[in-house]
């Protein structure tokens, strides 16, 4: 069986169309995300359509989630977040309806689940949080001490893709979908044969220029939203 795990989707439904072609190309089962579905740019209902009541997706909430939970309970921190990571947020509660936020706010933080025999648990930042960081060159006993009991951790949040292997059991860190930080305009994620238990990195283009002309329309104050895709 073929499981795909992505991460930090960020409402770039041009980056996600395109890994969702490679993904019904390549035949996958299921498909695992990370969290922060939302944040950022601007086509939020058109990634929860496509993953909402399509049983091939798991889902968990990142911290981006739970920022949203708070703008919209609190108009100070709508203000607050909006000017360090721009109007991503507006739009949801523009383009949202009531019955796409109640679903996506009640998504977990974690899951620990087991696929075609195989364990996976998935976090959004480290065990225990949305909000950290696991980078790649994280020290040793930082990286052992974010393994879960199964066979396969999976965290995303830093948008850079690692894998670490220790004793059998791996840590992962599919990248990111919609905003990439390591390299720009190449959405990244993972596929995972649980036949053979071959861990594949995938990259898949997408129309940047799209992204970076919404992002000066959208907030023309936050030019790294749009100049982050020129990594």
């Amino acid at each position: 069986m073929k499981i795909a795990v992505l991460s930090d989707l960020h409402s770039n439904i041009y980056a996600f169309k395109n890994v969702l072609n490679d993904l019904d190309n390549e035949n996958v089962s299921k498909i695992l995300i990370a969290g922060d579905l939302i944040g950022y740019y601007y086509w939020p209902h058109e990634i929860i359509k496509r993953i909402r009541f399509d049983n091939r997706f798991i889902c968990i909430r990142g911290n981006h989630e739970h920022i949203l939970q708070e703008v919209l309970t609190n108009r100070g921190a709508a203000q607050r977040h909006r000017v360090k990571y721009g109007s991503g947020y507006k739009v949801c509660q523009q383009l949202l309806s009531e019955s796409d936020l109640e679903w996506l706010l009640s998504l977990p933080d974690e899951i620990d689940l087991s696929i075609d025999g195989v364990t996976f648990h998935i976090e959004h930042g480290t065990l225990g949080t949305s909000d950290k960081y696991l980078y790649p060159d994280a020290p040793l006993a930082k990286l052992l001490k974010n393994y879960s009991d199964a066979k396969y951790t999976i965290f995303g949040h830093t948008h850079y893709p690692f894998l670490h292997e220790h004793q059998g059991r791996y840590l992962l860190n599919p990248g990111s979908v919609g905003q990439p930080r390591d390299t720009g305009g190449l959405a990244s994620y993972i596929i995972i044969n649980t036949d053979n238990d071959v861990i594949r990195f995938k990259r898949t283009s997408f129309d940047k220029l799209a992204i970076i002309n919404a992002s000066r329309e959208h907030d023309p104050n936050l030019g790294y939203l749009a100049d982050i895709m020129n990594r």
